[in-house]
């Protein structure tokens, strides 16, 4: 079982790597409800910002994220989820979360993301029985399956994290406040910033993210584009960092709806689970 199971990680983390961030590439619809109101210009500080927005998202607790859109190459995926943020570790909001993603060439891949553990149910036919459909990840495996796997789901959670958008925020000097506008249908403010990537590296938590930052920089990439959409409330509707890149410019984009809306995240039934600490096989 193990040899089955470790076949299809390789192809399931370059499908998370791409979506990796909590961001989406030029989602469907994304631009098109947006609609301008009156036009403002000042500035504010984006560590304040980014403070403000962690400690709301914190009191709120809870709300869904979607995405969807494509990579360079034109391989298209889309996912959803929700997320019950539990408090701040490290200044970044901390959370549980049950997710789904989607890809042509990964197929489903689900996850319930627990403080104590990952559960990951790989696409059908990829290792697992259909009445046992969950891996269970322990943060510290003692496994070499669970090793091999939690890269997996690590890559998933860091998929749907949406500290690693707003912590470009900290990595601005100065955030423009460009005016009010509608995000579908809740009134919010638009904040702009032009991100240096080099000051992006140190504030980013995630090590793949920071990775990637550093290939951007090798590969000449200097900044990135940042906006962030906040309601009346202070909680982010959107955010969206415009990218560019050998193949041209990405507009990279997370949706938050439904603040404060009950959710229902937890383990899968222990009949419906492999633990991969138990699988050595």
């Amino acid at each position: 079982m193990r040899r089955r199971i470790g076949l299809v990680l390789s192809s399931l983390l370059t499908v998370l790597a791409l979506a990796s961030g909590g961001w989406l590439l030029d989602p469907a619809g994304s631009r098109d409800t947006t609609d301008r109101m009156t036009p403002a210009v000042s500035t504010v500080s984006g560590e304040e910002l980014f403070q403000a927005v962690a400690d709301r998202m914190v009191a709120e607790r809870t709300t869904a994220y979607t995405f969807s859109g494509s990579s360079g190459g034109g391989e298209t995926r889309s996912g959803s989820g929700v997320m019950r943020f539990t408090g701040l570790r490290n200044g970044l909001p901390d959370f549980s979360a049950q997710v789904s993603m989607s890809s042509p060439t990964g197929g489903m891949i689900r996850g319930v993301l627990l403080p104590d553990a990952f559960y990951l149910a790989l696409p059908p036919a990829k290792g697992l029985p259909k009445d046992k459909p969950w891996l269970k990840v322990s943060p510290t495996p003692r496994t070499a399956l669970g090793r091999e796997v939690r890269p997996v789901a690590e890559a998933l959670r860091a998929s749907f994290d949406p500290a690693q958008s707003l912590s470009l925020l900290r990595a601005a000097d100065r955030v423009e406040e460009v005016g009010r506008e509608m995000v579908e249908g809740v009134p919010t403010t638009r904040h702009r910033a032009t991100v240096r990537l080099r000051r992006a590296v140190p504030v980013t938590a995630d090590p793949a993210l920071r990775e990637q930052y550093g290939a951007m920089l090798s590969a000449g990439v200097r900044t990135i584009e940042y906006d962030i959409w906040i309601d009346n409330g202070g909680l982010p509707r959107r955010v969206r960092a415009d990218v560019p890149t050998s193949a041209g410019l990405f507009s990279v984009t997370g949706v938050f709806r439904r603040w404060g809306d009950p959710v229902r995240i937890a383990a899968p039934s222990p009949k419906h689970v492999f633990d991969a600490d138990h699988i050595t096989g």
